[in-house]
């Protein structure tokens, strides 16, 4: 961010502007006794140079984890140059979504092209300009289908492996459904395919599923695909690392009605649990319930591919009661970074990042074994769950004197899984750190 100082002169500029005297007259519409009366006692003003070095001094105080094997929703990877150069560049410096069309060509096309992806990626037939994140997508995912099904008073399944952040957003969503939902249990680490037949039925409207899970195994989706085709069931899928579509089939592929996926892994960092944006893909059939926004390839009056927004209805701007959702500001910034990452991979690309990713995972599991770790036969994809005689708590905390992160306790979500470390692998830890972090789960297991 710049430096840029206001002097009193600027000051009075601005009032001046807006037609106000003293900057209180600002506030007035604030009560009184809201305000803040006292002295808030700031600390002296400070040139740029003091400024950067207070800056640095309380950067200080939190220092960045050597390395970090935590996952469980938000994934570190390899961020190529290319992407931050791009997205920085001026003709993307605004998250909203482009309304006119005839100033807006580079943007639209972008987003087109990401929609593009976005259904080769999950082997989808639409895509929608992407959504904040992926616990939202699934949200607006359940909504969608609710619409779909109109008046009908069936029950919403969702698994019980779904990661829990996702599912208070869920809940936040669903406040006034919440008679209709049912949990399907859970057959160790993935959900119970039979529990799963015997409440699969005509009163059941919706399905929620999540591969890979909050242990990340992933689902069985073949064969509840197979359960699917024989009903009327809408069958609605989530995906917190969407770089495991490299090795699996999308979820289109089996038949699913409303594809959802968090698209942090490709382009953004890790900022602390962002940035983010959801993926949002579905069939041709339900376009008009789409939430978002579409953008289409068209041509203009001289017979030019353009672009241009689609259903966007304006129910949107002048009757938000009737509309299919009231996202109106998007991550495009967020996807552009996803779009030109996986650009810069490819196909071939993407396949092989995955394969590292796996690969590097299925490497710390049998050396874990091989140390008599519990760890799970399901198969899982760059993270998975270590079960401890300690308390989880107990390893990162050990971990964390050492200025590093082993995993993730999933103790903080149930009392039932504190004995659970979910461990991350990516293509960014070398196999010394896999190694060295096998010696240190053996030495604070004794």
């Amino acid at each position: 961010m710049k430096y840029i100082p206001q002097s009193n002169e600027d000051r009075r500029e601005l009032l001046n502007a807006v037609g106000a005297k003293h900057i209180d007259e600002l506030f007035q519409h604030i009560p009184s006794e809201l305000r803040v009366q006292s002295n808030l006692n700031y600390p002296l003003a400070q040139s740029e140079q003091d400024l950067r070095k207070t800056f640095q001094e309380i950067g200080a105080l939190s220092p960045s984890p050597k390395r970090s094997f935590a996952g469980c929703g938000i994934y570190q990877h390899e961020i190529p140059s290319v992407v931050p150069f791009l997205q920085g560049r001026s003709e993307f410096s605004t998250a909203y979504t482009p309304f006119q069309p005839e100033i807006s060509q580079g943007l639209l096309q972008c987003i087109y092209e990401f929609q593009t992806l976005a259904c080769q990626l999950t082997e989808m037939e639409l895509s929608n300009a992407s959504l904040y994140d992926g616990a939202t997508s699934l949200g607006e995912a359940i909504l969608m289908a609710l619409r779909i099904k109109k008046r009908s008073k069936g029950k919403i399944l969702i698994s019980q492996a779904i990661q829990p952040f996702y599912l208070q957003v869920v809940q936040t969503y669903c406040k006034n459904f919440q008679d209709r939902i049912q949990f399907i249990p859970l057959s160790g680490d993935h959900l119970d395919i039979s529990q799963l037949k015997q409440v699969l039925n005509d009163q059941v409207d919706i399905l929620v599923t999540q591969s890979p899970n909050v242990f990340g195994v992933i689902e069985n989706y073949p064969e509840i695909a197979s359960l699917i085709k024989e009903s009327k069931v809408l069958w609605l899928t989530s995906t917190m690392e969407p770089l495991s579509f490299g090795l699996t089939k999308g979820p289109g592929a089996y038949g699913a009605h409303i594809v959802t996926a968090e698209g942090q892994s490709f382009g953004n960092s890790a900022y602390l649990g962002g940035s983010t944006y959801g993926i949002f893909c579905t069939k041709d059939e339900f376009i008009r319930n789409l939430p978002g926004r579409l953008v289409g390839q068209t041509l203009d009056q001289r017979g030019r591919r353009s672009y241009t927004l689609t259903f966007a209805t304006r129910e949107q701007f002048i009757r938000r009661g009737r509309a299919t959702s009231n996202i109106c500001t998007n991550n495009n910034l967020n996807m552009l970074a996803g779009l030109i990452h996986m650009s810069v991979l490819g196909k071939r690309g993407i396949r092989e990042l995955a394969e590292q990713n796996f690969s590097k995972t299925e490497f710390l599991k049998d050396e874990l074994r091989k140390s008599d770790f519990q760890v799970s036969d399901s198969p899982t994809f760059n993270e998975f769950v270590l079960e401890t005689k300690q308390p989880a708590s107990h390893f990162l905390n050990a971990s964390s004197k050492e200025s590093w992160v082993c995993g993730v306790d999933l103790g903080r979500f149930k009392e039932e899984w504190k004995h659970k470390l979910l461990i991350h692998v990516s293509e960014l830890h070398s196999k010394e750190e896999l190694l060295q972090l096998t010696q240190f789960l053996r030495a604070q297991s004794k």
